[in-house]
């Protein structure tokens, strides 16, 4: 059967809806995808959205979308002391109940929120924040290996060289130079950042959803 579009995924905010229209927009080369004709929409309820709102959300898509992928975080989910893994499975058995048939259809949970997949100490994050700095004075040049340091101390600390608590460390940076968070930024980065080096488990299913997909012919490899 012949769909009229590739792919809907449903995103729970602006950010991570930011993030995927710049993926597949913008670095469908570095993801090893062809061409990909897709739809966002948006969950008014957010992470906390319960399976059945999900499956509301996507069953008109059925007849129209050939594959249909579900992002969320873990953190404000409920799930939190379930896991990633239980709410995917969750969320795709509902979406299979109600007719989405198990290979058109997946479901990411980001572990804990989507900063996790931001490299908060790259350069083009650092490019970024220092473009738009508000603060004066300006922070003195070589200063943002501290300021990373120092929101990920006052946050939680690390772990296996990502921060405990992604979102708080982000918002720290942004708030030192004096950078109001917007959904655009995470656009933006996600233009701009190196895919082959995050090794984050919820990026990695969420490529490789996508290349099991819509792989482009003759790609192997992932590019940088």
């Amino acid at each position: 059967m012949a769909f009229p579009r590739d792919l809907v995924v449903l995103v729970p905010d602006g950010a991570i809806f930011m993030v995927v229209g710049a993926l597949l927009e913008k670095r469908r080369a570095s993801l090893g995808l062809r061409p990909v004709a897709f739809d966002r929409i948006k969950d008014a309820l957010h992470d906390s959205s319960p399976e059945a709102t999900a499956v509301t959300l996507l069953r008109g898509y059925r007849a129209t979308h050939e594959r249909a992928l579900v992002l969320r975080d873990l953190e404000g989910s409920g799930w939190e002391h379930r896991g990633a893994p239980a709410l995917e499975s969750a969320l795709t058995q509902a979406l299979n109940a109600a007719g989405w048939p198990a290979d058109r259809v997946a479901a990411v949970v980001i572990q804990p929120e989507i900063e996790q997949w931001l490299r908060l100490g790259s350069t083009h994050l650092e490019a970024l924040v220092k473009a738009q700095a508000r603060r004066r004075p300006a922070l003195p040049d070589g200063a943002f290996p501290s300021v990373v340091q120092a929101a990920v101390a006052a946050h939680g600390g690390w772990t296996q060289r990502k921060p405990r608590r992604p979102k708080e460390c982000f918002g720290a940076v942004l708030e030192a130079y004096g950078v109001p968070r917007s959904n655009a930024l995470y656009g933006r980065l996600a233009e701009k950042e190196s895919l082959s080096d995050c090794a984050v488990p919820s990026f990695r299913r969420f490529r490789e959803y996508l290349r099991s997909w819509f792989a482009e012919s003759g790609r192997a490899e992932l590019a940088s």
